[in-house]
This record gives structure tokens, C-alpha cells and sequence, in this order.
């Protein structure tokens, strides 16, 4: 099963950072208010894929750090988010927020930008993530970039059908290879809907079962719910996730997980919401000279079929990659020669 998407939902059912006014952990670190910023081309094909801005921090206590800020344009609407979580040695360090070009593009407004509600953290997702500084207005305006300088998103599907009676287990894999660059990569999932169907459907949910869906000829229990993504040729792996839900607004950012020693990380998770819309960021350092690294993103379901159906699965800011599915006869009755995955027809 694919792992690249399940890790970005991993962290959408971590806990929120914990506000700690205490003294002992605001002077671990502070930020310095020293910023920079760049356009980077990732594939040279002439639209910028982010726009990164630097952002200094002195570290009295070596120690994992979360940094997370939001972009406005100048009329200070929101245009973007990113996230960043590393582990840093004592004295000046830099950390990065990596706004992705996508979202640039999409919000449809132009820079120059400022940078807003720059947030610094000590700790991991497991141990807690505990206040140490931040600036609401961190007085720092990047150089003017048009929003159509940006790389533009497509908005993708495909569609799953099929026949049948009976349960069946279905995975939903998406295989892709990210550039690096300066000796990291990332990859920003943007809009993305929980579960990403576009299949009109109804919920309902108790504590034991989750979330369960209901449409014409398909009934989806809660659980499984498993959601995996794994990364190939690095170091580790963090995911920061930021779910909007109507006027709410809700900010994650994971532990770091380490690669084995043959260079593969991965998280999973099986608590995923289908309320809201989330915007999710992949990022880590690739090991050494890598200037590829491989993402594995995987969704597995039960789906309870009577007779023919047709799911459509919203894949829009999802790589474009190599999608697969997998279907397994629990039980019942299945013609898998008509069971297909393809494109969702415009």
C-alpha cells in the first residue's frame, strides 16, 4: 500500500501546540527578526514552484523547533501558509517557511507580500509543542512577485468503478518523485477534502465505528482508516497540516520521524475527518547528493458494494504521478475485469 498520502493525515489527528506562557520554555528560543526571501524553480520550466523566506532564530537550548507563518498580500488577505520542524544546535540558526507556488497561483494575488503571525515552537507532536515567541506582525515585505509567476494547479480526478456484491478492501496508491533542493524536499497538498471524493455522500459517526460514508450503491465503514506516506532517499520525514473549517482555523506539525538505514521514512495514522478542507506539507532533508527523492502515498478503505458503482476520488493537488488501486474480495461476489481505476472525464 502506498504511503505518501496516509502520512499527510497522520498529523491532521495530532494534537494542537499547547500555549505555555512559562518562562522556562520562552527563553529557549526567540526569533531575531532577520528575513530573506527567493523564488525557486525547482524544474527550471520557468514558473516558481515556492517562494521561501528564511527566518532566523537564536536557540539557547538545542532541541526540535516548529516554526509556522502565513503570507499576505498588501492588502493583508491571506495568500499562503508553511511550516517548518528540525531539530537545531545552540546559537544563530535559520529556519524556512516554503509557501507553496500552487496556492501563489490559485489565491490570484500579486505581491509584494508580508509576512504575518510568524510562530515559533519548542518540542514534537509526541511530547508536546510548547510556545516560545512570535510576532504578529513580523515588519518584513518580500520583493514583488506576481501570482501568475507561479507554477498553476490542475484540478484533477479519477474515477473507480465497478460491480459487484459483497465487502471490498481497496487501496488507493500514488507513486511520485520530488526534486530537492538545497538538500531538502517538499511537497504541498493543497484544497485537499477528507475523504478526497467528490461522490456526493452522507455521514454518520459514533466513537467506536468513526466516520461513516453512505452513497448510491457504496457504504464506506469508518474503519479501516489507514493513511500512510513514506519518503525514500532521506533523512526523515515531518508533515505540518493546516485545516480550515469555515471561519476556524486549526495548525499541526508533526514529529520528526528519522529514515532507517536504508534511507526510508514514514508515518501512518488512522484518524482522518471528513469535515473541513486541509492544506498539507511534506517536507525533510534528503540524504546526501540525493537530488530526487521518491514519494509512496497510500489510502485503504472497505467498501460495502451492491451492484454497479462509481466513485469519484478528488485528486487535485496530488502529484502528478503514478496512481494504482488494489482491490481484494473480503467476501461476496466481484467481476474484477470491470473493476477499474481511471480519469475523471472534464
Amino acid at each position: 500500500m502506498s504511503r505518501f498520502l496516509l502520512v499527510l493525515l497522520i498529523f491532521m489527528a495530532s494534537s494542537l501546540p499547547s500555549v505555555c506562557g512559562q518562562a522556562d520554555f520562552m527563553d529557549l528560543a526567540g526569533l531575531t527578526g532577520e528575513f530573506s526571501d527567493r523564488g525557486i524553480d525547482v524544474n527550471s520550466d520557468g514558473k516558481l514552484d515556492y517562494l521561501n523566506i528564511d527566518v532566523g532564530v537564536n536557540v539557547i537550548v538545542p532541541g526540535e523547533y516548529s516554526l509556522y507563518g502565513f503570507l499576505l498580500d498588501r492588502d493583508k488577505k491571506k495568500v499562503a501558509w508553511s511550516a517548518d520542524h528540525r531539530s537545531l544546535s545552540g546559537g544563530n540558526q535559520t529556519m524556512q517557511l516554503t509557501f507553496d507556488g500552487k496556492t501563489i497561483e490559485k489565491s490570484k494575488l500579486n505581491g509584494p507580500y508580508s509576512l504575518y503571525n510568524v510562530s515559533l515552537n519548542w518540542g514534537s507532536a509526541s511530547l508536546g509543542l510548547h510556545y516560545c515567541d512570535r510576532l504578529e506582525d513580523a515588519h518584513y515585505t518580500t520583493a514583488y512577485y506576481n501570482a501568475s509567476d507561479f507554477v498553476d494547479p490542475a484540478d484533477t480526478g479519477k474515477v473507480l468503478s465497478g460491480t459487484g456484491n459483497g465487502n471490498l478492501l481497496v487501496t488507493l496508491s500514488i507513486k511520485t518523485t520530488v526534486p530537492t533542493f538545497s538538500g531538502r524536499y517538499m511537497y504541498d497538498i493543497v484544497g485537499l477534502n477528507m475523504p478526497p471524493i467528490s461522490s456526493p455522500y452522507d455521514v454518520s459517526s459514533t466513537l467506536a465505528t468513526g466516520y461513516n460514508l453512505s452513497m448510491p450503491g457504496i457504504f464506506i465503514p469508518g474503519k479501516p482508516n489507514n493513511f500512510t506516506i513514506t519518503a525514500s532517499r532521506v533523512k526523515n520525514i515531518n508533515v505540518g497540516v493546516m485545516k480550515l473549517q469555515g471561519d476556524m482555523q486549526r495548525i499541526w506539525v508533526s514529529s520528526m520521524y528519522e529514515a532507517d538505514d536504508f534511507g526510508v521514512a514514514s508515518a501512518e495514522n488512522d484518524l482522518i475527518s471528513p469535515r473541513g478542507s486541509y492544506h498539507v506539507k511534506i517536507f525533510g532533508d534528503a540524504v546526501e547528493n540525493e537530488t530526487e527523492v521518491d514519494l509512496l502515498m497510500s489510502l485503504e478503505k472497505i467498501l460495502i458494494v451492491n451492484g454497479p458503482f462509481n466513485l469519484l476520488i478528488n485528486t487535485t493537488g496530488f502529484p502528478d504521478g503514478s496512481y494504482s488501486v488494489n482491490a481484494r474480495a473480503l467476501n461476496g461476489s466481484f467481476n474484477f475485469e470491470e473493476i477499474s481505476l481511471g480519469d475523471q472525464a472534464n
